[in-house]
């Protein structure tokens, strides 16, 4: 069971057992002061009786249904129809004895207490349930009227039949709604998954690339750096940064919604490089902790690209608040370089850094020029910290959503307005024109009564057509309002004078659901104003110029009988309105927990699979420099590490979704081989087809090899194939990509790999070493 259900269920009990109270506790009080019955003090004993009975039975039921779901204490509901049993077969005692069958005078007020209690069954009971009840409450009325005048059974036929009516109207009613809120609930799930596809889709994309960046700024940088020989030897900063590097790839650093001071953090980032780095800045400054670790991986970037590429071991680190914004800048006045000269496919400080800022709402900006130094300036607003979320989480937790509101209030209300649709055309065909036809003599003018029903079935049809599109009358609803307050009139004005307000009367209170219908949508206070606004006009008319059928508590249980239905409707229409924004909190929440259950999920399977690929390659190197077991002098351990950075650089192009990823991530490898001072010839050939993620790992392995070690030239070329039709169904030419280096042999060996669709060839001729990958589309 949804929310949205869930949620009606209690409410539409709630309100049931509220309506049921004032009801029959108003007609019971009324006539014990106006009409008390043969004894007064056995009426009263009678009456206050039943209500301190329901008023104990609807407190019980409420708490029951509140701990348990109602699924306790069953015993309640039986108990409370032998109640009402009793008060039906108590009428000889407690009600005036009508002297004729005619018209309204059998109505009384435990006709009222009765049919009230068969209208709320259906939100406390079952379908077979609810029949056995109201089959037992009829029994009971008609046992309990029979015992008072035998004479007049007959005449209360039509009332006894209204009870059973009033019964499968009730339901009708309960099933529609609750049908629409379950409707509700199911629509609500399947945007609850969208949703939460979306949002896992969106949170593994955030992490793969939150992932990437840490890698980038740590093992990466670490393993740059000794590949390229810049540590000359064992030293304790390195073998610290490597730990450092070891933790920061085994998850995230920080908890989201946390905060933290960046300012102490930035500090240990400066004191752990092995620049002289002087310091300038605030004392304290509090922001989202991830936000936090991006400033301070994006610092560390920095400085690491002052220690690898400035020709200087002094920078100069600045934080600051200017405007609004955190502002982190990191000056050297080393050898610098022309940013025009850098190619699309760099992935250092001037393109990683910038991605970074941006996805935590900051930007970055690289300044430099040769021969004056490089500043790197990192700005990020406070604004984006606000309650201590994170710019680049999800932000806030929606409790509720437009969406599924409106899809929970539209389901509840075209199901009650289907409901009254029905009970309308239900009580015109079934129950008026009976009256009508049983009548004729009882009217000035039968076509006066003919067109009344006409014009009340029109306006049925009309709101029947309204529900079917899901178009809202809208202003339409006034003129027709106004039509049926008018047929109102004209309906009670062709009923002869003695004859207002009893049996032939229909129109005497029926009218009113015609203005329930076309004011279903509207405020409690304009539903109710119409509504009353009906039995006003029908009344006054009736008492100015006709006599009433009955006494006055005979008119009092007459307008309880049937206003408290219209008001009941009314009511749960308020209550379907008021209740549709906290079922959507209530599903939003439960889809914010599996949500980001869900997300916790994928994401430690991600890490997992992550660590899982770097187990091999990344982690034993990092930990061997960390332990001091491997020495970064050493030409092996350089090699190995200029390669798994190189492996690295060719990871992050794969996830920078370029359009030919195969060509941006070799000339990724090649803007490293160029920076450590290789000169390399690159020429593409032919059109490539599409080569899968795994084939273009292994097709360009070797060639990450040659670059990542290579000294003086390489020629690499690479070459494509794209399938031709052979003429006869077949392809002429099969689709394949060819990569070849060239370049002077090596004493490391080469991986050669042959699997996933590749072959390689390798050749060694005197100095020369040639290699060869080929992947064949199909193979």
């Amino acid at each position: 069971m949804g929310p949205a259900e869930r949620l009606l269920l209690r409410q539409g009990l709630k309100y049931a057992l509220i309506l049921r109270l004032i009801v029959s506790g108003v007609a019971s009080l009324v006539s014990l002061v106006l009409e008390p019955g043969p004894v007064w003090w056995r009426t009263a004993a009678v009456v206050l009786g039943l209500n301190a009975w329901q008023l104990w039975f609807a407190r019980e039921r409420l708490r029951t249904c509140t701990e348990d779901g109602g699924t306790s204490r069953r015993w309640l509901v039986p108990l409370d129809v032998a109640v009402i049993c009793a008060i039906c077969l108590s009428q000889t005692w407690t009600t005036v004895l009508p002297h004729t069958s005619e018209d309204g005078a059998l109505l009384n007020w435990v006709q009222v207490a009765a049919e009230i209690a068969v209208v709320a069954y259906p939100w406390v009971t079952g379908p077979l349930g609810l029949a056995l009840l109201t089959a037992a409450v009829t029994a009971a009325y008609i046992a309990g009227q029979t015992m008072a005048q035998p004479e007049l059974f007959l005449g209360g036929a039509a009332l006894h039949l209204w009870l059973i009516v009033e019964a499968a109207l009730s339901w009708g009613i309960y099933r529609l709604v609750r049908g629409r809120a379950r409707t509700a609930d199911e629509q609500v799930a399947r945007e609850e998954r969208l949703r939460t596809r979306t949002a896992l889709a969106n949170a593994r994309r955030v992490d793969e690339n939150e992932y990437l960046a840490t890698l980038h700024d740590t093992a990466s940088a670490t393993l740059l750096m000794v590949g390229a020989g810049v540590v000359a030897g064992r030293q304790e900063w390195l073998a610290e940064q490597a730990a450092r590097d070891l933790e920061a790839i085994r998850g995230p650093a920080a908890v989201p919604g946390s905060e933290v001071d960046l300012v102490p953090m930035l500090r240990e980032v400066v004191r752990q490089s092995p620049l002289r780095v002087r310091w300038h800045g605030v004392e304290s400054l509090r922001v989202p902790a991830l936000d936090a670790v991006m400033l301070c991986h994006g610092t560390r970037e920095a400085l690491t690209n002052v220690l690898r590429h400035a020709g200087t071991d002094e920078a100069t680190t600045t934080v600051a608040v200017e405007g609004g914004d955190v502002v982190i800048e990191v000056t050297d006045h080393g050898r610098g370089f022309d940013p025009a000269s850098i190619s699309g496919h760099h992935h250092g400080v001037t393109r990683s850094l910038v991605a970074r800022m941006a996805r935590i709402g900051g930007n970055a900006t690289v300044t430099s020029k040769p021969g004056v130094g490089t500043t790197v300036r990192m700005t990020w607003p406070l604004s984006h910290g606000t309650h201590g979320q994170s710019s680049h989480s999800s932000g806030p937790i929606r409790l509720t959503d437009p969406i599924d509101t409106e899809i929970i209030a539209a389901n509840y209300g075209k199901g009650l307005r289907w409901s009254v649709v029905g009970m309308s055309a239900i009580i015109l065909l079934l129950l008026d024109v009976p009256k009508l036809l049983a009548n004729l003599d009882a009217y000035d003018s039968v076509v006066a009564q003919v067109v009344a029903l006409a014009g009340f079935l029109g306006i049925t049809v009309v709101a029947g057509i309204s529900t079917q599109r899901d178009r809202p009358l809208g202003g339409w609803r006034w003129p027709l309002l106004a039509l049926a307050l008018g047929l109102s009139v004209l309906a009670t004005q062709a009923v002869s004078a003695e004859h207002r307000l009893g049996v032939a009367h229909w129109a005497e209170g029926d009218a009113a659901w015609w203005v329930a219908l076309l004011l279903l949508d509207s405020p409690v206070a304009v539903f109710v104003s119409a509504v009353v606004a009906q039995y006003v006009l029908t009344y006054a008319d009736s008492l100015i110029f006709g006599h009433a059928a009955v006494t006055v508590a005979g008119t009092v249980n007459a307008v309880l009988l049937v206003l408290s239905f219209q008001f009941a409707v009314g009511m749960i229409a308020a209550v379907l309105r008021s209740i549709a924004a906290p079922a959507a909190r209530a599903a939003r929440e439960a889809e914010q927990l599996r949500t980001a259950e869900a997300v916790e999920r994928a994401l430690h399977e991600d890490r997992k699979e992550r660590w899982a690929a770097l187990a091999d390659t990344t982690v034993p190197l990092l930990d061997g420099l960390a332990s001091g077991r491997l020495d970064p002098a050493d030409d092996a351990v350089r090699r190995a590490c200029a390669v798994e950075a190189t492996r690295m650089r060719r990871l992050f192009v794969e996830a920078a979704g370029e359009a030919d990823p195969l060509l941006h991530e070799l000339r990724a490898c090649i803007e490293l081989a160029e920076r450590n001072g290789v000169s390399v010839s690159f020429a593409e050939y032919g059109n490539r087809p599409k080569v899968p993620i795994q084939a273009r790992r292994m097709l360009t392995e070797p060639a990450v090899a040659v670059l990542a070690t290579a000294r003086g030239k390489v020629r690499l070329t690479m070459v494509g194939t794209v399938g031709t039709d052979g003429g006869d169904g077949t392809d002429g030419a099969q689709e394949s990509v060819t990569v070849s280096v060239v370049a002077a042999r090596t004493p490391y060996a080469v991986p050669a790999p042959d699997r996933d669709g590749v072959r390689t060839a390798v050749v060694e001729e005197g100095d020369r070493l040639w290699i060869q990958t080929t992947w064949r589309g199909g193979t």
